[in-house]
């Protein structure tokens, strides 16, 4: 039919009901954020109580060698609370619970970034989580490895102090593997804060953290939680990063003594060090060492100068 033969006010109401129709296709994705949300915010969830598991095998390498035996309540028998009494099997058990729990902890912050989510929330690439823990995956925890299945044939240095009689040396080097890995990963408390705030940033529809402010509640993005979560960075970078490079020290003097220790030992100082550094756990600790010495302290002055800004000018950095 010929539309200019059709009435005027046909035409209109034509128009309008074409223009003004309800746009169903829009209120469906509206109504259907909120259970997509709630699915983005269970996997940071999720890496966070992984990272919690993470500090939590921390701490307990490192508590026991401060307090007194009264006050351990890490073990079940009180006759094995002592690093002089301790069994090379609980000793091993004890190492081998937390590089297990960082295995699965970083393997899942890969999965969650193959997902294409976030699970902390001052990262906005997924390479930046992948720089960090590939190198710790493929290097650091594989050279534990002969500890764990006690492969004396792989680690022989170190596995004959443990199972050795000096327990001087056995008690130095036990005190001083746990330390390390104790203080390297204690940081897993600030992994904790930012998956438990990508949570809090992902239900509030909020993905730069820069602009959490716009959020109505606060938790983990609270002023407070976020203070304490730099100074605790800060303490990390310049702090117990540099316990953990202390402890990696005494291991090798301990491996060291162990090495020299047989009364007709007269290979020359070169031979000697080819032979510490042929230990996995000395190689591991070397690595940390380096690792520490090239990003910590600029890692340290970045967090110093968000600290200065966090206090100075109120905004969250």
């Amino acid at each position: 039919a010929d539309v200019s033969n059709e009435c005027p006010i046909i035409m209109v109401i034509k128009v309008r009901k074409a223009v003004g129709r309800p746009n169903t296709n829009a209120v469906k994705s509206t109504t259907t954020k909120s259970p997509s949300r709630w699915y983005l915010a269970f996997l940071p969830f999720l890496a966070g109580l992984l990272h919690l598991q993470v500090f939590y095998y921390a701490i307990q390498n490192i508590i026991p060698r401060f307090l007194p035996e009264q006050l351990l309540f890490f073990h079940n028998n009180s006759d094995t609370t002592t690093t002089t009494v301790m069994s090379t099997q609980l000793v091993i058990n004890e190492w081998y619970r937390l590089d297990r729990a960082v295995f699965i902890a970083y393997m899942f912050d890969l999965v969650c970034c193959y997902l294409k989510v976030l699970p902390f929330s001052r990262c906005n690439s997924s390479k930046d989580i992948i720089s960090h823990h590939v190198p710790t995956l493929i290097l650091a925890l594989p050279l534990a490895i002969p500890l764990w299945a006690n492969l004396g044939s792989a680690d022989p240095i170190a596995l004959s102090i443990l199972n050795g009689d000096d327990s001087d040396i056995r008690n130095r080097f036990i005190d001083s593997f746990s330390l390390a890995s104790g203080f390297a990963y204690i940081s897993s408390l600030n992994e904790v804060f930012m998956c438990f705030q990508r949570v809090e940033m992902t239900l509030a529809g909020v993905t730069k953290f820069r602009d959490i402010h716009m959020m109505k509640s606060h938790l983990f993005t609270s002023r407070g939680v976020i203070g304490f979560e730099l100074v605790y960075k800060l303490c990390f970078f310049w702090g117990m990063s540099i316990l953990a490079c202390k402890a990696c020290c005494g291991l090798d003097k301990s491996i060291y003594d162990a090495i020299i220790s047989p009364e007709d030992y007269d290979e020359p100082i070169w031979k000697t060090v080819m032979t510490l550094y042929s230990s996995p756990a000395v190689l591991r600790g070397a690595l940390f060492r380096a690792f520490s010495v090239v990003m910590y302290p600029s890692m340290g002055a970045r967090c110093f100068k968000k600290i200065k800004q966090f206090l100075k000018e109120g905004k969250v950095p």
